[in-house]
């Protein structure tokens, strides 16, 4: 009888590990891609970075939020077009977990003009 305890005992413990280290860990880099753009948050290197994706004549833009403390992480214009050099912001202060983080990615034609192609995503950090 006491076998059979500890045998259940162990298989119980065993089952708990699995589950655990099956478990999905949060990705150090979150890529969103629209037209014409990328952006992506770096938690290894702790930046946002925004990158061009057409010679069109606008420029990527990237900007992160820690929507749970409100605060501003950075944001990141792209203007050189599509020439394979990117633009990077690092944190303003880095998040904690369990904060939501959001990221919105678009292109725009100059400092001043409309956002095209917007996107958006937030996960937990």
């Amino acid at each position: 009888m006491r076998t059979r305890h500890l045998i259940g005992t162990t298989l119980a413990t065993a089952a708990l590990f699995v589950g655990v280290a099956a478990a999905p860990a949060q990705a150090a880099e979150n890529p969103l891609s629209t037209t014409g753009a990328q952006g992506m948050v770096s938690f290894y290197s702790m930046y946002v970075r925004a990158c061009d994706t057409l010679k069109d004549g606008r420029r990527a833009v990237a900007q992160a939020v820690n929507q749970t403390t409100g605060e501003y992480l950075g944001g990141a214009e792209d203007t050189g077009g599509a020439d394979g050099a990117c633009a990077f912001d690092y944190f303003t202060e880095k998040p904690s977990r369990g904060d939501v983080i959001y990221l919105a990615v678009w292109r725009q034609d100059g400092a001043g003009g409309w956002q095209e192609d917007f996107r958006y995503t937030t996960w937990t950090y």
